[in-house]
């Protein structure tokens, strides 16, 4: 029924063109003690000729929440964006213009230390590509085309000097911008929905990772788009206007939502101008050196002292074509544990 659903789902309700279309199924796997998934093939050859019907390895199409937990067989749905053309090599091979938009997993077993166990209750999770399916329906070649980031980017860009959002991706956006628009316009969104949900930045756990992705956006609106300070929280509202018609919770948390990212983006944005100064005299210094590696001490400190996680650190210095000694801050972060704990007794 579920595969069954999902056709039905793209090619009447949507409209979807069925000859776009390839589904892939478990191939089996030797190793694990598996078969092929003969069932989901057959059912796929009710809709789709062979030829689009494809076998892939356990990489693909063998589905893990983990090292451990439920996992299962799954058969994936693909669209091919160009039409007109034998796509089935492209199929799950990274290619922009063939993508997954849809996943039906067979819940089947429970995975730990001595292998898979098959499940006493067997389930199907499935799951849809919310912005690849908007972007096929849309005609648009990118997911940050459709209509859900527009106002997004046009908020940006009314902050922004750097010039109103290109769509360049890869060597051709050389100077950072147009990745700097679609991270923060990502940012603003997940802060803006886990904020609504309850999480809030922190220096630990989930609250951490908030903090995390708060501070790269700003970074990445202040330092590569040249936004004002403050600009974080003016995009709250924009992602409310988008959204809160299917997500009422964020309309009646909406002033809450704004105060927390207030709050965080004005104490990082202190700290934010030390670290890109800092950093930059890193540059030049290392751009003058034979040297091309950020020291532990030195990711350490603007960590410690500057608030800068370690990932903002490593995607600074990458888009200097540096790197950062990893092992060697864990190393200053445990000799400051140590001591911080020497200094409790």
């Amino acid at each position: 029924e579920a595969i069954e659903y999902a056709w039905d789902l793209l090619t009447n309700v949507y409209g979807v063109e069925s000859s776009r279309l390839y589904a892939t199924y478990f191939e089996g796997d030797e190793s694990l003690g598996l078969p092929p998934d003969l069932e989901a093939r057959d059912l796929w050859l009710k809709y789709l000729p062979p030829d689009r019907v494809l076998p892939c390895a356990a990489a693909d199409n063998f589905w893990e929440m983990g090292e451990t937990g439920p996992c299962g067989p799954c058969t994936e749905i693909h669209y091919d964006r160009v039409g007109g053309r034998d796509a089935a090599p492209l199929v799950n091979a990274d290619d922009p213009d063939v993508i997954e938009i849809w996943n039906v997993v067979f819940i089947e077993f429970n995975k730990d230390a001595g292998g898979l166990k098959p499940l006493p209750s067997k389930h199907i999770d499935t799951g849809m590509g919310l912005e690849r399916l908007a972007s096929l329906l849309q005609g648009k070649s990118s997911n940050y085309d459709i209509d859900a980031f527009q106002p997004l980017f046009s908020a940006i860009a009314s902050s922004a000097s750097a010039g109103p959002y290109g769509g360049l991706v890869g060597a051709a956006d050389s100077d950072l911008r147009d990745t700097a628009y679609r991270a923060v316009a990502d940012h603003a969104r997940a802060l803006t929905f886990a904020i609504a949900d309850g999480a809030v930045p922190s220096n630990e756990g989930r609250g951490y990772v908030l903090r995390r992705i708060l501070r790269r956006g700003v970074r990445y609106g202040q330092q590569i788009l040249g936004c004002e300070r403050g600009f974080f929280e003016g995009l709250v509202p924009v992602v409310v206007e988008t959204f809160g018609g299917a997500y009422p919770e964020l309309r009646e948390r909406e002033g809450e939502i704004v105060e927390v990212i207030r709050d965080e983006e004005k104490a990082f944005g202190t700290m934010l101008d030390r670290g890109i100064a800092y950093f930059e005299e890193l540059k030049a210094r290392l751009g003058s050196s034979s040297g091309s590696t950020v020291t532990g001490k030195e990711a350490f400190f603007m960590y410690d002292t500057l608030g800068f996680p370690l990932d903002l650190t490593q995607l600074m210095a990458a888009e200097a074509g540096l790197t950062v000694d990893a092992d060697g801050f864990d190393a200053e972060m445990q000799a400051q544990k140590d001591r911080s704990r020497m200094d409790r007794k």
